[in-house]
């Protein structure tokens, strides 16, 4: 009988407003990433700029729904931008972006001198 293989630790799910929080620092690392063509970065700018403009898709005279078109036409250019800029460049950035940093320098313990190998205690000393 085979026994099953351990299953890797998966890292922590984010909920909708992690994942959105991070959509928009990958956005704005993609617009700042002169690799990415200047063309593909309107798009982003376009889906803000629809806040602006005098006509809608939905009237905003219902207090909620006529909001929902707008929140749905900037995220679906922020997720458009994103499924357009190039694969190996998102994955840099989304990479670095859920990099788990740590600040500081390594230090390298001297070798074979571990503190209370020899023996020696603070009082024998």
């Amino acid at each position: 009988m085979s026994n099953p293989t351990p299953s890797l630790p998966t890292p922590p799910q984010r909920n909708v407003i992690q994942q959105t929080l991070l959509r928009i620092r990958l956005v704005w690392r993609l617009i700042r990433d002169p690799r990415v063509l200047w063309l593909l970065k309107l798009v982003p700018v376009g889906g803000l700029l629809y806040i602006f403009f005098p006509f809608d898709l939905l009237i905003d005279l219902a207090p909620v729904i006529g909001q929902l078109d707008d929140a749905g036409i900037i995220l679906g250019s922020l997720w458009l931008f994103v499924e357009m800029c190039p694969p190996d460049i998102v994955k840099e950035h989304m990479d670095d972006l859920t990099a788990i940093h740590v600040k500081g320098t390594w230090k390298e313990p001297d070798q074979g001198k571990l503190p209370g190998a020899s023996g020696e205690t603070d009082s024998t000393k």
